[in-house]
């Protein structure tokens, strides 16, 4: 999956700590944003080699076609326009670039319980838990293909390609 030189960007990083795993795999370039000041601060501390901004999902602060790699891990569902997001995903991405994201699974009915009960009443960010099906057309719309997805007991994972 990584490449030596690769630019890698880890959207909602928290305290950096997939990103900083990640560069240990290769020599790459490792970019990090998170809304919470922080996080970045702690994330800076702990990974000195690795570049974080605090910044929103959408707009990404990158320009065109400089990363190589997009990552979002368990911080999807606090997205509050995942179509956005998934577009600036296409335009962020170099040609053949991949979008990973894993997020917490929830069986049918527990995500109508999160997202109808629980979610619209939370003060902690949460914003909607998506079924596979919904994951995937986020990105599919914005021009993604090669999907690959699989779910776990508690994790959906995806990746797309431009």
């Amino acid at each position: 999956m990584l490449r030596d030189g690769d630019n890698i960007l880890d959207v909602a990083c928290g305290n950096g700590y997939l990103l900083g795993e990640l560069s240990k795999k290769a020599r790459v370039n490792a970019f990090g944003v998170d809304i919470s000041e922080n996080m970045i601060a702690s994330a800076r501390e702990r990974y000195p080699d690795c570049t974080f901004t605090v910044g929103p999902c959408a707009p990404l602060g990158f320009e065109d076609e400089s990363m190589d790699v997009i990552t979002v891990s368990c911080a999807f569902h606090h997205f509050e326009n995942p179509r956005t997001f998934a577009g600036e995903c296409m335009r962020v991405l170099k040609s053949h670039g991949k979008v990973f994201i894993a997020e917490p699974f929830y069986s049918p009915v527990v995500r109508c319980l999160a997202n109808t009960l629980v979610f619209p009443f939370s003060n902690k960010g949460d914003v909607r838990v998506y079924s596979q099906k919904e994951l995937r057309l986020f990105f599919e719309s914005a021009g993604f293909a090669g999907f690959e997805s699989y779910i776990t007991d508690t994790v959906l994972f995806l990746s797309a390609e431009k």
